[in-house]
């Protein structure tokens, strides 16, 4: 299921008392659920495999907007790290998707104070 990226990115900036990435987290698993107002833990329990927070945060400390932008497909997508993490290729590229997010929500927040 592809992310709709403007409505996880409004949804996230709507959870002004989450921290930008566990926003992003939160707002991908309410759309991959369907479901409204998850809490972290049901949100990463959503994604289906805990390492994939880990490889958000991972990913949001080491890669820019720019990086991040990039789409995740077989040329960006790093195969030894997504065994290092123990993701699957749509799990790492999930986690790309919310690291993205992420960095959207703080550059949104910045702007906005």
């Amino acid at each position: 299921m592809a992310i709709d990226r403007q409505r996880a990115l409004a949804r996230a900036l709507m959870l002004k008392h989450e921290e930008s990435m566990d926003a992003a987290t939160i707002a991908v698993a309410e759309q991959l659920s369907g479901k409204e107002n998850l809490t972290l833990g049901e949100a990463v329990s959503v994604l289906g495999n805990d390492q994939i927070a880990e490889v958000v945060g991972f990913l949001n400390e080491s890669m820019n907007c720019q990086q991040l932008e990039q789409v995740c497909d077989t040329d960006t997508y790093d195969l030894e790290q997504a065994r290092e993490w123990e993701v699957t290729e749509p799990q790492y590229c999930l986690a790309h998707e919310i690291a993205l997010i992420a960095h959207m929500t703080e550059r949104n927040r910045e702007s906005l104070d």
